[in-house]
């Protein structure tokens, strides 16, 4: 059997991958190249069939090619001998493409080079390549803007992977090689979200499906100020699962050893703070510092960055005059009118304990006004098998939004789509699904009924097999 392997973003990893499972397996494993290969330490720069056979019957496996001078890696081996190599080994592993370390590539005209015999094409595509721009991640960048019709700094999103590996190998290489299995083998697949939309590009699925919102975790509080108001809010924030950064420019406050609950704390003046803010735009800022002047100088940081909340202590006249000052320096009024100010929710707070409950609330408020439910940090961390269950629409009243998920295991259940009847029909579905499907459950009416719910309407939910 002849495997040819090509794309880029792990092609060398999956031959080898490959190569133990094939040994493992009693078979002989021819490892070469029909382009160049990096030469790793075991490789053999063969002249001959028997350097070759000798090192099969070894140790059942081979890496071999043509010497390149003055270069580390390796060409084809000759025609005659790769054929004649070919019918003593059981399985051959043909690394048939190149990308120069590069995630993505769309191949030109003249690539990849498969062998006529070969009896399985693996379509290999780098996952680090999302969110990077074409610049960064690919090979071939000009065809992979062509294919994509993008620009070169826009980022790279999941259904411009499966685009690429489609119309630039699947379609093409099946048309080619009506015999050969062709089929598409995601690579560097580290994170939850990565091992999504892996299986929907093995499966072949439309993988716009999947919303990259529903993968975030954890979002973050920074917290402008350390004071009596802040040391409360930490605890709440802690047990509400935000990661916490909080500043201060007076070093006896901005302490970690009186701020236990805090991710982050760093000293700094609040007019060079920029450093200590996060990347994104779906986090939290909370400004409590102890003055008028710091409070606007913080909450200016802020609006010049995307924010989920902007929230800034003060009673109806100290905001009066930050929203004024602020309208004199050129900031928008849809900008100050996006400022929680007072800050809370209105429930009478007086003391710092109080106060830090009626900002929690509002932190909560806020972050459910949408339709996505953040995953849970033990989610977001598993490494566990099993089928990740997750809510893709959402009509009428029910405990959890789009974006919630939880994932079935083997030993355990991991998050959590709302409990009740309808979760525990979820779990018991679960452990039967073999490919990825959606089913969708009535919440209403007779089904409701059946469900032991009252509340109506109805969740599609997603099924995706999940494995390391």
């Amino acid at each position: 059997m002849i495997i040819a392997v090509v794309g880029s973003g792990g092609k060398t990893t999956r031959i080898h991958m490959l190569c133990d499972q094939y040994v493992s397996q009693g078979k002989k494993v021819l490892i070469t190249t029909t382009t160049h290969m990096l030469a790793e330490e075991e490789t053999i720069f063969a002249n001959s069939l028997d350097e070759i056979k000798s090192q099969l019957d070894e140790t059942g496996w081979c890496m071999a090619g043509s010497h390149i001078t003055e270069s580390s890696k390796m060409g084809p081996l000759p025609e005659p001998l790769f054929r004649a190599a070919a019918k003593i080994a059981d399985v051959v592993l043909v690394e048939a493409d190149g990308s120069r370390g590069l995630p993505v590539k769309y191949p030109a005209s003249y690539e990849p080079v498969i062998p006529d015999q070969t009896d399985e094409i693996h379509v290999v595509v780098g996952l680090s390549a999302l969110e990077k721009t074409c610049g960064e991640a690919a090979h071939r960048k000009e065809l992979v803007l062509s294919c994509l019709s993008i620009k070169e700094n826009d980022p790279l999103k999941p259904e411009h992977l499966q685009k690429l590996v489609t119309e630039g190998y699947q379609k093409p290489l099946k048309q080619q090689f009506p015999k050969a299995l062709v089929k598409i083998c995601p690579g560097q697949v580290n994170t939850l979200y990565e091992k999504v939309i892996a299986r929907f590009l093995q499966e072949e699925k439309d993988v716009s499906l999947i919303q990259k919102e529903w993968f975030s975790s954890q979002p973050k509080l920074v917290i402008f100020g350390a004071g009596h108001v802040a040391n409360q809010l930490l605890k709440l924030a802690k047990f509400l699962d935000f990661y916490t950064v909080v500043l201060d420019d007076r070093e006896e406050f901005a302490n970690k050893d009186r701020l236990l609950e805090a991710d982050e704390v760093h000293c700094c003046d609040f007019e060079h703070c920029e450093k200590y803010l996060p990347e994104g735009d779906g986090h939290y800022y909370v400004v409590v510092t102890r003055g008028h002047a710091a409070d606007e100088i913080c909450v200016k940081k802020v609006l010049q960055r995307s924010y989920a909340y902007l929230g800034m202590i003060g009673s109806k006249k100290k905001v009066a005059a930050t929203f004024d000052s602020l309208r004199k320096q050129g900031f928008l009024e849809e900008d100050i009118d996006q400022i929680h100010a007072p800050i809370g929710l209105s429930i009478g707070a007086r003391t710092p304990e109080e106060i830090a409950v009626s900002i929690a609330a509002e932190l909560i408020q806020i972050k459910n006004q949408g339709t996505v439910s953040t995953m849970t940090k033990e989610l977001s961390e598993t490494n566990e098998n099993g089928t990740l269950c997750i809510i893709t629409q959402k009509h009428g009243s029910s405990p959890r939004g789009v974006g919630s998920m939880m994932l079935v295991g083997a030993e355990k259940i991991i998050g959590s789509i709302g409990g009740g009847v309808l979760e525990k029909e979820v779990i018991e579905t679960a452990p039967q699904i073999q490919k990825i499907t959606e089913i969708e459950y009535s919440l209403s009416n007779e089904e409701s009924a059946k469900l032991g719910m009252i509340c109506g309407g109805t969740n599609r939910i997603l099924f995706v097999p999940i494995s390391s």
